[in-house]
């Protein structure tokens, strides 16, 4: 065998090793927390050399409430929702979490509405409910203020009054054209 089919066929292992070994080796890891008190979340990319990038945070309305009128009984409890690993063409390889309970199931979006319009004695009861830690009645909880918060965006979504479906009523100078008064 010559030296240029030796040096083709090393080539060729190569690549073929690399397309082997590329895939499975992970690059970066996407992480997310969630606080269980408070439902705020927070997260970051890390690189395989421990470099962090993309790190992002949502305050919830709940921890806004809670640091504004009880920073003395308030306290973080950040459990990992997500730990997704990727590989070099960034698809999901590796995938590792802890169990923050049924609060990560309840969107930023919907818990920072329900807060927004609950009393501070509801958001009290709320937050103590949350860091009891209590799995069936969060759960009940979480449930209940998607049905509060859902039912409160279909009601002001609904038209009121009785032109429910009716069409609004055009003047004769807002339905006709008129050439020599418009200017475009």
């Amino acid at each position: 065998m010559n030296a240029r089919c030796q040096l083709i066929i090393v080539g060729l292992t190569g690549v073929l090793a690399l397309a082997l070994v590329l895939p499975v080796i992970i690059v970066c890891r996407d992480w997310a927390f969630i606080d269980r008190n408070t439902g705020s979340r927070k997260g970051y990319r890390e690189w395989f050399l421990l470099w962090r990038t993309g790190s992002w945070h949502h305050v919830s309305a709940l921890e806004t409430f809670m640091r504004s009128k009880h920073p003395g009984q308030f306290q973080q409890k950040w459990i990992s929702y997500a730990g997704t690993g990727r590989d070099i063409f960034g698809q999901a390889r590796l995938f590792g979490h802890g169990r923050p309970g049924p609060i990560v199931m309840l969107p930023p979006e919907i818990l920072d509405s329900y807060c927004r319009l609950a009393s501070e004695t509801e958001q009290r009861r709320l937050y103590d409910l949350f860091s009891g830690g209590e799995r069936e009645k969060i759960q009940s909880e979480v449930d209940r203020i998607y049905q509060a918060v859902l039912s409160d965006r279909g009601r002001k979504a609904e038209p009121s009054g009785s032109v429910i479906g009716s069409q609004p009523i055009r003047s004769a100078t807002n339905g006709a054209s008129s050439a020599a008064g418009s200017r475009h």
